[in-house]
C-alpha cells in the first residue's frame, strides 16, 4: 500500500496497514530550499522544489500543494501584507470600498492562481501516483472575513441576508477553484476555514453549515474527489456540525482533544486528522519529544480513520530534524526512542520576557495571545477587532499582541492561564476565549472595566 492509497482509504473510513502521515508543510518547505515565504509563494518552480524536498525528507503519505488561504482574497482585489516567515495576511477588505455585485469570480489567470495551478500540475505529474496531493482552498466563512472584515460579526446579527449573499458568493469562488484544481490531477480538496472556530454552534448552523455542505457535495459528487474540512483554533464546539456537512474528513489543532474528536468523527464515519502541537513540540521540542508526541497521538487515534498531521501550517523555522524524526518513526526506520540520541540544543538566545502592565484607573490594557497574526486568520481578526475601536478610546487603551512562537510567549501564556488561541484579555482577565467579538461586544466589555 503506497501513501496515496493509504490516505484515500483512510478518507473513505476504511482500514489501512498503518497510520497515514500528512505533514502540512506550507512555507516550511520554503525553508528547505533556502528562500523566504514571499519568494516561495510567488513562484511555481519554488513550490515544486520545496514539495519535492519535503517528499524526499519527510516520507509523507500526502502533502498540501500550497498552504495560503489568502490567495482567493488577493485575486478578488484585497491587498496583502507579505512576511518573510509566514504566508501573507489580508491588509485591506475589498468590500469596504466596493459592492458585492461588482466582484467577479477569479479566472485561471487572476492573482496567483496561475502559480498554484501550474505547481499542482507539475506535482501531480511527478508524485500523483505515489502520494495524495491536497489542494487547499479558503473556506467560505474565512473568505467572507477577508472580503468584508470584522464588520461581518455585527452583520450576522443585524443584516443576516447580506451575510447569506456573501457566503453564497464565497461558495461559488470555492467551487470554481476546486474545479480548476481537479483538472490538474489532485486527489483531495481541503477547505480551510479557521474563522469558524470563532463563532458559536448557533451561528455555524445558521451561516456556515449549508454553504459547506454545498461545497462538499460539489467536490464529492460533481468532481469525484475526496474533500476534507480543516479548522484551527478550538473548534470543539462545532466538530459535530462539521461532521454533518458530508465531508470525508475533518482536521484540527491541539486545542481540540483528539480522543473527543475521534469519538465524534467515528460516529459519522468521518476521517479525522491532527494534531501535533505546532510550537511547544514541533518548533521548540527535540526529535525525541516529537516522536513521543506522535506515538501518543497514534495510540489515541489508532483504528479506522486517523491521519497524523500537525495542527496547522508548520512554522517556517521548525527544525527539520523534528519532522524527519516523526517520519522515520512512522516508517519504521528505527526501533526505539534511544535511536534518536539526546535532546537537541537549539542554541536559542535568551528572549526578553513580556512585562506586566500596570492597570490604572480610567485605563484599559488589552492583551491578545496569538500564534501569530501575520499567518493565523483568527489571530489577525481578533487583533483587527481591537484596532478598529481604538479611535473611540483615545488615550484610554493600551494593547499588545503576545506571540507564542517564542519561548517568552509560551511562558506568558502559561502565566496568564490561557488555554486556547487566540485569546483576548482585558486588564489581565480572559474575556474572549477563542472567539472574535463584534464591535459592540468588545466595547461593552471595555466600558464595563472603564466604569
Amino acid at each position: 500500500m503506497n501513501g496515496k492509497e493509504r490516505v484515500l482509504k483512510t478518507l473513505s473510513f476504511e482500514p489501512v496497514d498503518r497510520t497515514p502521515w500528512v505533514p502540512y508543510a506550507g512555507v516550511q518547505t520554503a525553508n528547505l530550499i533556502g528562500v523566504d515565504a514571499e519568494e516561495y509563494l510567488k513562484s511555481a518552480d519554488n513550490i515544486v522544489k520545496g514539495i519535492t524536498k519535503a517528499y524526499e525528507m519527510y516520507q509523507p503519505d500526502g502533502l498540501p500543494i500550497v498552504f495560503d488561504i489568502q490567495m482567493e482574497a488577493e485575486a478578488l482585489g484585497c491587498e496583502l501584507k507579505w512576511a518573510k516567515n509566514n504566508p501573507p495576511a489580508v491588509a485591506t477588505h475589498i468590500l469596504e470600498s466596493k459592492e458585492l455585485s461588482e466582484l467577479k469570480l477569479p479566472s485561471e489567470n487572476d492573482g496567483r492562481y496561475p502559480i498554484a495551478l501550474d505547481a499542482a500540475r507539475q506535482l501531480a505529474e511527478k508524485f500523483g501516483d505515489k502520494i495524495a496531493l491536497y489542494a487547499l482552498i479558503c473556506g467560505p466563512f474565512t473568505l467572507a472575513l477577508h472580503l468584508r472584515g470584522i464588520k461581518i460579526f455585527s452583520e450576522m446579527m443585524k443584516k443576516k441576508e447580506d451575510v447569506d449573499k456573501l457566503m453564497a458568493f464565497c461558495v461559488e469562488v470555492g467551487k470554481d477553484l476546486a474545479r480548476m484544481y481537479a483538472e490538474t490531477g489532485v486527489e483531495v480538496i481541503a477547505f480551510v476555514d479557521p474563522m469558524t472556530s470563532q463563532i458559536s454552534p448557533k451561528h455555524y448552523e445558521r451561516f456556515v453549515k449549508q454553504p459547506t455542505l454545498e461545497l462538499n457535495r460539489y467536490v464529492r459528487n460533481t468532481l469525484g474527489l475526496k474533500v476534507t474540512s480543516f479548522c484551527c483554533g478550538d473548534s470543539t464546539k462545532n466538530l459535530e456540525l462539521m461532521c454533518q456537512t458530508e465531508t470525508d474528513g475533518i482536521a484540527f489543532d491541539e486545542n481540540v482533544s483528539l480522543a473527543h474528536a475521534k469519538e465524534v468523527a467515528s460516529k459519522y464515519k468521518v476521517s479525522f486528522g491532527g494534531n501535533l502541537p505546532l510550537t511547544t513540540v514541533m518548533l521548540f521540542g527535540s526529535p525525541i519529544e516529537n516522536v513521543e508526541e506522535a506515538r501518543k497521538e497514534m495510540e489515541i487515534g489508532k483504528g479506522t480513520g486517523f491521519i497524523l498531521s500537525p495542527g496547522c501550517d508548520i512554522p517556517y523555522n521548525t527544525p527539520i530534524n523534528n519532522l524527519v524524526a516523526i517520519s522515520n518513526y512512522i516508517n519504521g526506520k528505527f526501533s526505539s526512542l534511544d535511536d534518536l540520541g539526546s535532546a537537541q540544543d537549539d542554541g536559542a538566545e535568551d528572549e526578553a520576557e513580556f512585562e506586566d502592565v500596570e492597570i490604572k484607573p480610567g485605563h484599559v490594557f488589552i492583551e491578545i495571545v496569538t500564534l501569530d497574526s501575520e499567518g493565523c486568520a483568527p489571530c489577525q481578526y481578533m487583533c483587527e477587532a481591537v484596532k478598529i475601536i481604538l479611535p473611540k478610546y483615545e488615550g484610554k487603551i493600551t494593547w499588545r499582541e503576545s506571540l507564542v512562537k517564542t519561548r517568552a510567549g509560551i511562558k506568558r501564556m502559561a502565566k496568564l492561564g490561557v488555554k486556547n488561541l487566540p485569546a483576548m484579555l482585558i486588564n489581565n482577565e480572559v474575556v474572549f476565549d477563542n472567539i472574535t467579538p463584534s464591535e459592540k461586544e468588545l466595547m461593552d466589555a471595555i466600558e464595563k472595566r472603564l466604569s
